[in-house]
């Protein structure tokens, strides 16, 4: 495993600027554009309990968090960086349940049980493409379904899945969920970067990066929100990069993701 230097350190920052770049970009091009067109990017019902906006608001941010995303992995596939395959692989499985939420903030008749279903398929693919699976867990009980290969998918579903959903569920107050899922990157970023996984740490950083740039224009004036798209893949992300630390670093305490998380 490549460790964090003081010169690899530096390199990977520039994949969060990169990415806080690329995001923040997209997302001002996608607020003019929708601005007076894009009727049905935009949520038109505001009475949930989670909506506090007080006019339509497009609902798709997460077009420019999952762009910039994918221009960072072609940028590092440019430059012969090890981040593009794993980068690439992620936004891959996490394709399902993006398209899914997208499709929901463009027609509002996808179900919940379809949401659920594409969150827990891009959970089963992380799993196997990328090895994301809960082995242990720490906690009397789970640690023996932890252990056979079969409850180790299932609990890195379960756990996937249930994260995406609860980032979905609190985007609709201003800047509430990218902030949120800001700071568990931020802090999968920090015990990367202690245990010395240059890997994980550039992960963490590309999707703070992302979320980062989004952030600008949706807090404090909501110009924009992730939608159901953007929010269960950001919710995605962050647990995959959270059972890739555990994965990668036996030394990290598997409590420490469910805690940030």
């Amino acid at each position: 495993m490549v460790r964090c230097g003081p010169l690899a350190t530096l390199q990977r920052m520039t994949v969060f600027l990169a990415a806080f770049a690329l995001s923040a970009t997209l997302t001002l091009v996608m607020v003019r554009l929708l601005r007076t067109r894009g009727w049905a990017t935009k949520d038109h019902d505001r009475s949930g309990p989670q909506k506090f906006h007080a006019q339509s608001v497009a609902r798709v941010g997460g077009i420019a968090v999952i762009g910039a995303l994918a221009g960072l992995a072609l940028i590092a596939a440019w430059l012969h960086a090890p981040l593009a395959r794993e980068l690439a692989l992620l936004l891959a499985c996490g394709l399902p349940v993006f398209a899914m939420g997208l499709l929901e903030d463009l027609t509002k008749r996808v179900s919940p049980i379809s949401r659920l279903a594409a969150a827990a398929i891009s959970a089963l693919l992380a799993s196997l493409v990328l090895g994301t699976v809960i082995d242990r867990t720490d906690i009397w009980g789970l640690d023996w379904i932890a252990s056979t290969a079969t409850g180790a998918v299932l609990l890195a579903v379960l756990a996937i899945s249930g994260i995406s959903n609860a980032i979905n569920i609190i985007d609709g107050f201003n800047g509430l969920a990218s902030m949120c899922a800001e700071m568990i990157f931020l802090a999968l970023a920090y015990v990367a970067f202690q245990v010395g996984d240059t890997l994980v740490f550039s992960l963490a950083l590309a999707g703070a990066g992302a979320v980062l740039g989004f952030f600008v224009w949706n807090y404090p004036m909501g110009l924009i929100f992730l939608g159901d798209g953007g929010a269960y893949f950001v919710g995605f992300m962050a647990a995959v990069v959270a059972l890739l630390l555990l994965q990668r670093n036996p030394q990290v305490s598997p409590l420490f993701p469910l805690l940030a998380c």
